[in-house]
């Protein structure tokens, strides 16, 4: 490893400086001249003495015996010197190590920083890293979920700056996401080890060996890089406070109290996703099949990880499409199985964070976590988990900090894919078949109390959706169809035919009651025939009337066969629908149904006036007038409508032109945009029996713009073909070629061959010779 090299370089520059245990140098020299010296003074000493107290001298000396006693005195005290010399000599030779030594001329430079990986896509917070340390940040937090590249970011940094640090380069993994993280002691021993202080300084408490680190570093330009922190009391005694130094750390948990800048990281966005799976796989790869490489990129909802750990894998199988490991990824259940590649695994990656968690968070976690829906809220949650609401939300703020929940604003969170397939194990793992049963449980009954009590469901509109699909898949019925119930009177608006084709969609497979069945299906019909897709409309309204016919009740198959007498009428079979209209109207009739008699006398009026004959329209709408209850509802105003397009057929100018605008003050007091667009169309082609084209023209588009934004095809589909007759009369004959070419396309998508051959019939006129 890179710390063992620069250690083994710190101990031969050691050697060649004399510093270790037998090493040779100028200090062994010391040592054996020591040793020799005190052998002398020994032998010495004992002749000494031998004479002092007694002993004969030879002659020649003889006369120098008085000098014995302060000779040994003398020698008594170079010995002691020479001792206490020694013993500050260390082993070898030299001198023992204090707590903080003088600099050396040729300190340790270390360079630990590993390879980092080819960075992709993270310009934006490369160039954000860049602007914190330009503004004087000397420690930057960077903080992600697991697999989200947090540590190649650091490290693709550090390696662009490491000329500016010349004292060297440390790199500490802390990891905080194992089940030992280090330790603030041991990693402060390694990082002095590495920056060449010997086993003396290297001992201590942790306050000792954090001053003992600053003091050594303090005019150094160390860059220090602390990878996969726990929490700030494991980085804080790590820190070097020189104004040289600067310090990175990164972390899976939102660390915010460090003295320095924070930065975090979210999932790579499609684009930069892609980009970094072309450069894993290679760019040809990627050409030969698009639209499996971009499933890949949805799959691993943008984590670099998975991103890389796929990458791998289709490397290592040069014959594959990314199409081919996508549809094997395609399957949840196995998803996380996939994702892994060796030692590196998206599954422990989440594992490794989650296991650091308190059990209430890892209950909160699994349960709102495997949350059917796409964002959620701390109300649904907390009854979700069964658990108090302020419990709830302080639980998922930690989870927030630790990356395994997002919060996209200050009252919703969400799971990216991944993460909502881990919790779903979580769950499976954790909770028993009951607990499991009972968070969805008691999920749907939030979700019917907060409809029932006329609060704002518009937030809860697609988890509503997500929890009937996974309650029918769970064999809950009867709750999902209770659910349906509450919400189903809340869809007003002129735009709702969409989501309640999708809300009767989600239960009307499911439901085994013929009565159920039936009014799924009419709703199912009717919301078709808002859309304008007249094949299905028509297709399940003769399923609903069958089921009806069997269920043998006066009022369903009375609401059936109006239902189907609609789609006839819109499918262009007249003759059908007016018997199945008619039939209706007596049954509604003879059950004193005065409501669903002014619905039928309504269409049957509409379809009069489609086979233009106000003779039958007319008292049948004004019947149906007579029989309007109050208060103002919208069913009045197309009645209304009715008769106003009825006595223009009849040649009643000014009775249509009245009754339009009664008709457009219903729909003004009502906001009703579904009735204001009809209002327009009616407006509009009275403007073109009085040759005031340009009228018409507006009032045609700004039905082609309400229509267009509720999303109703047949309306969309008349207001371009009747913007192509306003445009035509002005001679405006490409422009109407253009919008009548529109409604072609319209009605041909949604089924409709009737109308589109009459805008086709238009379109050839524009080119026919004109008459003379």
């Amino acid at each position: 490893m890179p710390s063992q090299l620069w250690v083994s370089t710190a101990a031969r520059r050691r050697r060649r400086r004399g510093t270790g245990d037998g090493e040779r140098g100028p200090g062994r020299h010391v040592a054996l001249l020591l040793v020799t010296v005190s052998s002398l003074l020994s032998v010495l000493l004992a002749v000494v003495v031998n004479v002092a107290t007694g002993g004969d001298l030879p002659e020649p000396v003889a006369a120098y015996g008085w000098l014995a006693w302060p000779t040994v005195a003398v020698l008594t005290f170079t010995g002691v010197g020479l001792a206490l010399w020694q013993h500050r000599l260390g082993p070898g030779g030299v001198p023992s190590a204090s707590p903080v030594p003088p600099p050396t001329d040729d300190p340790v430079r270390p360079g630990e920083l590993p390879v980092a990986p080819r960075l992709v896509g993270r310009d934006v917070e490369l160039a954000a890293v860049e602007e914190l340390v330009g503004a004087g940040a000397q420690v930057v937090v960077i903080s992600a979920a697991g697999g989200t590249g947090k540590s190649a970011l650091a490290l693709a940094y550090a390696h662009g700056v490491r000329e500016h640090f010349p004292d060297g380069q440390l790199f500490v993994p802390l990891n905080g996401a194992s089940a030992a993280p280090t330790q603030p002691q041991d990693a402060l021993i390694r990082m002095l080890r590495s920056v060449g202080r010997d086993a003396q300084e290297r001992r201590g408490t942790i306050e000792e060996l954090s001053v003992r680190f600053r003091s050594v570093v303090a005019d150094r330009r160390l860059l220090v890089l602390l990878d996969d922190a726990v929490d700030a009391a494991q980085v804080r005694p790590l820190i070097p406070a020189g104004a040289g130094c600067l310090t990175l750390v990164t972390s899976r948990r939102l660390i915010a109290d460090l003295p320095g800048a924070v930065l975090t990281l979210d999932a790579l966005p499609p684009g930069q996703a892609l980009e970094l799976l072309t450069v894993t796989i290679g760019a040809e790869r990627v050409a030969a099949d698009p639209s499996g490489a971009r499933r890949l990129v949805e799959i691993c909802a943008g984590l670099p990880l998975a991103l890389r750990i796929i990458g791998a894998r289709l490397r290592a199988r040069p014959n594959w499409a990314p199409s081919a490991l996508a549809d094997r990824l395609a399957d949840e259940s196995r998803r996380l199985d996939e994702l892994r590649l060796g030692d590196r695994a998206i599954r422990s990656t989440f594992q490794s964070t989650y296991d650091e968690l308190r059990d209430v968070d890892q209950l909160v976690f699994r349960r709102a976590g495997a949350h059917p829906g796409v964002l959620f809220g701390v109300e649904s949650a907390a009854r979700r988990c069964g658990l108090d609401l302020p419990l709830v939300r302080a639980a998922l703020d930690r989870l927030v900090d630790a990356f395994l929940i997002e919060a996209p604003t200050p009252t919703s969170y969400r799971l990216h894919d991944l993460l909502r397939l881990f919790a779903g194990e979580m769950l499976d793992r954790t909770e028993t078949p009951d607990d499991r049963a009972a968070c969805l449980l008691r999920q749907m009954e939030w979700l019917r109390d907060l409809a029932t009590s006329g609060r704002d469901i518009s937030d809860e509109r697609e988890n509503i959706l997500a929890v009937l699909r996974t309650s029918v898949a769970e064999g809950l019925t009867d709750q999902a169809w209770t659910l349906v119930e509450a919400v189903h009177p809340l869809l007003t608006a002129a735009d709702d035919h969409v989501y309640r084709l999708q809300l009767w969609r989600s239960v009307a497979e499911a439901v085994a009651d013929d009565r159920r069945t039936v009014r799924a299906l009419r709703w199912i019909s009717h919301s078709h025939g808002l859309a304008g897709e007249v094949e299905r409309e028509l297709t399940t309204a003769r399923e609903a009337v069958a089921v009806a016919e069997r269920l043998g009740d006066p009022a369903e198959l009375a609401q059936t066969t109006r239902r189907l007498g609609e789609a006839l009428r819109a499918h262009g079979r007249s003759d059908e629908a007016e018997a199945h209209l008619l039939r209706a109207l007596r049954l509604f009739h003879r059950s004193h149904a005065v409501e669903e008699e002014i619905e039928v006398r309504s269409a049957l009026g509409v379809l009069y006036n489609t086979l233009r004959r106000p003779e039958r329209s007319i008292p049948t709408l004004e019947r149906a007038a007579a029989l309007l209850p109050p208060p103002e509802t919208a069913l009045h105003g197309y009645v209304v409508l009715g008769l106003a397009a009825g006595h223009k057929l009849a040649g009643h100018q000014a009775e249509a032109s009245a009754l339009t605008r009664r008709a457009f003050g219903i729909a003004d007091r009502l906001n009703d945009e579904f009735l204001r667009g009809y209002c327009l169309h009616e407006r509009g082609w009275l403007a073109v029996e009085d040759e005031r084209h340009r009228d018409a023209e507006e009032d045609f588009r700004a039905m082609l713009e309400i229509f267009l934004r509720i999303r109703h095809g047949a309306g969309v589909g008349a207001a371009y073909q009747a913007l192509g007759s306003a445009l035509a009369a002005q001679g405006r004959r490409d422009e109407a070629a253009q919008a009548f070419r529109a409604a072609i396309d319209e009605y041909e998508r949604l089924g409709n061959g009737k109308l589109a051959a009459e805008a086709g019939d238009s379109l050839s006129a524009l080119d026919s010779p004109r008459q003379t």
